[in-house]
């Protein structure tokens, strides 16, 4: 630990994704830095969110993949999971990266405070262990990057046992017969695909119209069609209104819609049982214990406002990541770091275009979009022009034998053909969109995406055949 009474030229308040590079990039730039992370560094992305759930996917669709091996011409018996070594492999991604980051932050001369910081004014810092002080700073700048929390309701009982959120289901090392997931959104969509692959019983309970609400209708619809065709149960339009817990939980949910109650319907309510339920209902901005109280910050509903360069109402103090709302993405929280730390060693700073930030989903097929909906370009008054092309005419997904009902989507404004969203469905379609975004960036159009040269064979020509079907008609339909 550094001297207990220590100066700065910035302090920033959370080592995650967002935390950890501002600090890299601080130091780089020559800004005396340092780190106060409560936990471990890399935040919950690393330890209880991005990684190690992808970490687990990648294992199931390994697994998926297997059971087709015959249709590729590998023979083998016995199949079978190991969902132990799911985790071990888990645990050692994970920490090969953990001890990455420590390595750069001693390399780039980060101080790393270990403990919770707390704002006794804006240039002052307490770190603190078990609620006693160890430490404090003092500072020209901070940046508070202090992440988010599983949403727990009130009206639900949790126990971490029975009902789980994201973060205890990573570590349950027991494959549950059956299982509930209350959420359709991203996390729900992961875990949902994981279990079912599994061979676990999986109902999704979504209170809007469809799972996936924020991504493109088709796209939605289509990942919908896919894994009722597997087996998972989606109830959409259905709110979750009660657990019991008694050696396994009694969901009681409430539908939207009028469709037939089954016997078990007590009024507009029925029951539903399972071993375990997930809790995907989102996430909070995690702002408790950090002393913002006393500061009198502006808020944007429950998170904090911060300007074009992520500054808050206070000269001085910065916010960025999942404290300053949606998108909840790891890439997003360290572009606002990034661009914090540019303003504060006067360098210029080009604002984030959050309408260019792209989204993944991970299950399998992977859902991926960047910019606007149909459905929104159209509520801003776009008048649309969309080119769609199918994955089974790609000769790589046919190679690849995952074609799935997949598809690329591009949806552009019909007067001067300029790319507005870009909305995706199929395997590894995630690797397409830092493309899009970039295409965006320049305010690329479909004409100059058709005039673009990819490379044959690969997943990546279907944006070129979508391209050609904004513009009059794909050339391999």
């Amino acid at each position: 630990m550094p001297e207990r009474i220590s100066a700065f030229d910035l302090v920033i308040i959370g080592g995650g994704p967002g935390g950890y590079v501002s600090a890299i990039k601080a130091a780089q730039l020559g800004i005396k830095t340092a780190l106060v992370e409560k936990d471990k560094v890399g935040g919950t992305c690393l330890h209880r969110g991005c990684i190690p759930t992808k970490v687990l996917l990648h294992s199931s669709d390994l697994y998926m993949r297997f059971l087709r091996a015959k249709e590729f011409g590998i023979a083998f018996d016995n199949i079978r999971i190991n969902y132990s070594q799911f985790h071990r492999r888990k645990e050692g991604v994970v920490n090969r990266l953990f001890q990455g980051i420590q390595f750069l932050l001693k390399k780039n001369n980060v101080e790393l405070f270990l403990g919770e910081g707390e704002l006794t004014s804006p240039g002052s810092v307490v770190v603190k262990k078990n609620g006693t002080d160890v430490g404090k700073i003092t500072t020209k700048n901070v940046i508070l990057a202090t992440g988010s929390v599983p949403l727990i309701p009130d009206n639900i009982l949790y126990d971490g046992k029975y009902v789980l959120t994201s973060d205890d289901i990573l570590v349950w090392e027991e494959i549950p017969k059956s299982i509930i997931i209350a959420g359709g959104g991203a996390v729900g969509m992961e875990f949902a695909h994981f279990f079912n692959v599994l061979g676990t019983k999986v109902t999704i309970i979504e209170l809007l119209e469809d799972i996936l609400p924020a991504e493109d209708k088709e796209i939605s619809a289509t990942l919908r069609k896919i894994f009722t065709k597997r087996g998972i149960n989606v109830l959409t339009n259905t709110s979750l209104e009660k657990v019991t817990i008694d050696n396994g939980v009694r969901a009681e949910i409430k539908r939207k819609n009028t469709a037939p109650h089954p016997p078990t319907a007590t009024g507009n309510n029925e029951f539903i049982e399972a071993d375990h339920l997930l809790l995907a209902l989102g996430r909070k901005p995690a702002l408790a214990g950090i002393g913002i109280e006393k500061l009198s910050l502006s808020f944007k509903g429950k998170h904090l406002q911060a300007n074009e360069v992520m500054e808050t109402s206070k000269t001085g103090l910065f916010a960025i990541g999942d404290i300053t709302g949606p998108p909840l993405l790891a890439h997003k929280a360290s572009n606002e770091g990034m661009i914090a730390v540019s303003h504060i060693v006067g360098k210029k700073t080009t604002p984030l275009n959050y309408q260019n930030i792209p989204g993944v989903t991970y299950c399998l097929p992977q859902v991926a979009s960047m910019g606007l909906t149909q459905e929104e370009a159209e509520k801003r008054s776009h008048k649309t022009r969309v080119g769609k092309f199918p994955l089974i005419a790609n000769s790589k997904a046919i190679i690849d034998g995952e074609y799935e009902d997949g598809f690329v989507k591009i949806v552009t404004d019909d007067k001067y053909g300029e790319v507005l969203g870009v909305h995706a469905i199929g395997p590894n379609v995630g690797e397409l969109m830092w493309g899009m975004s970039l295409a965006t960036i320049l305010e690329g159009t479909a004409h100059e995406l058709l005039n673009t040269i990819f490379p044959h064979p690969t997943l990546s020509e279907a944006i070129l055949e979508a391209a050609h079907a904004v513009v009059d008609k794909p050339i391999h339909m």
